[in-house]
């Protein structure tokens, strides 16, 4: 809600000294959060001495993304996170960071900016490692795609087309719009997205393709949640009452012909399977798990360490399973700062701490050096294609030789 916002947050042991760099980009579907968010502090991290730890603000929502000619060439959040790298290039190093082992960290839409950043050359060559948590497999939008956007937001907002008043129309009103146009766009069994990068000249159309070029060979931590959409579904009545009817037309829609036959086996997939668990199935691994999946093979190729999880860890509340942002309190080890997280309360608090120590050490491993392992830990198999044990499982008991077939 201000200007005053390019804010960096450093959470280092000592000013002195040579330690590795997590550049962390925080999600919310690139219209909400922020660097300074406590649930975001490094400090568990960086208190052990291993790591230094930076968070970072950048534009969000239209302000960060409209893309309307004459008004706005659009990927303004790309250029700050862009900024906002070589800062840290340039400066970490009197913070007891070491500008040539930054590692790229982000959760949802910050997974997206970091595979977007491994994929321009210019941000490529600064960084040594990627850490990509729930990652988003959404193409940038086209040019036109976006000028349509725009001309729609301009159109409820009552004013012309060419959009210049929306140089100086308040936040408030930017930010209660969106709000308006987040609902009108709103599907079943789906969640929308408004204002996106855009390709272009420095943005690629297929980051991913681009990522394989620019940031061959280094190494690439990347999962997802287990139920991610239980976080997007748990509290929309339409959808954890869906009918079976409901629930096989949305896989009709996405399979065509074998929809009905995939639906009944996703049915039958759980134990206490319903037309609801059909739908966070589905959901979770169209726009999660496949293009993860997806993007571990593709950095495989290229000679890239890789390493892939899934994390189970249930949520007490109901239908939400281990949705989409459970993880991250584990991956920081605040508990203590997500106290208004309806999704924790009820959590056995010993068991995730237990749980979060071991994720941390696979982090800051990874961090180090580029691969997790370590001793004390359960092993974590490098992913391969060609073999079943390539997926740890991060539950309350975790499974150090998951078969957990993700092809």
């Amino acid at each position: 809600m201000s200007e005053d916002a390019f804010r960096l947050n450093v959470f280092t042991p000592a000013l002195s000294g040579k330690l590795p760099v997590i550049f962390w980009i925080h999600g919310g579907g690139f219209l909400t959060g922020g660097g300074a968010l406590q649930c975001y502090s490094g400090h568990h991290l960086a208190k052990g001495g291993r790591v230094v730890v930076v968070t970072m603000n950048y534009r969000l929502g239209l302000l960060g993304n409209l893309f309307m000619k004459g008004v706005s060439q659009g990927n303004l959040a790309v250029r700050d996170l862009e900024m906002a790298l070589r800062w840290v290039k340039s400066n970490i190093a009197g913070f007891g960071g070491d500008p040539e082992a930054i590692v790229l960290a982000g959760q949802s839409a910050g997974a997206w900016y970091t595979q977007l950043l491994t994929a321009i050359k210019s941000t490529s060559v600064l960084v040594k490692g990627a850490i990509m948590l729930s990652y988003p497999g959404l193409p940038p939008a086209t040019p036109d795609a976006a000028q349509i956007k725009a001309e729609r937001f301009c159109k409820m907002a009552g004013i012309d087309s060419h959009g210049e008043a929306l140089r100086t129309m308040p936040v408030e009103r930017i930010l209660e719009l969106q709000t308006s146009m987040l609902r009108a766009d709103s599907q079943f069994g789906e969640v929308p997205v408004l204002f996106q990068t855009v390709s272009g000249d420095e943005v690629p159309a297929n980051p991913g393709e681009q990522a394989r070029k620019n940031f061959a060979g280094k190494p690439l931590m990347i999962g997802w949640t287990r139920e991610e959409m239980g976080s997007f579904f748990a509290s929309n009545p339409a959808l954890v009452d869906a009918t079976q009817e409901q629930a096989s037309k949305k896989y009709s829609e996405a399979f065509d012909e074998q929809g009905d036959e995939l639906f009944q086996r996703a049915l039958k997939r759980r134990a206490k399977g319903r037309p609801y668990t059909t739908l966070v199935d589905l959901g979770s691994d169209k726009v999660f798990r496949l293009p993860a999946v997806k993007f571990a093979a593709e950095m495989g190729s290229t000679g890239s360490g890789v390493y892939v999880y899934r994390f189970d860890f249930q949520s007490p509340q109901v239908n939400v399973g281990a949705g989409h942002c459970f993880e991250l309190p584990f991956v920081f080890g605040n508990f203590e700062d997500w106290s208004d997280a309806t999704m924790l309360e009820g959590i056995d608090l010993a068991a995730a701490r237990s749980l979060s120590a071991t994720i941390q050490e696979y982090v800051l491993n990874f961090v180090e050096s580029g691969n997790p392992n370590g001793a004390n830990l359960p092993y974590w198999p490098g992913y391969e294609r060609s073999q079943g044990r390539r997926v740890l499982l991060f539950a309350d008991v975790i499974e150090a030789s998951a078969n957990d077939d993700v092809s």
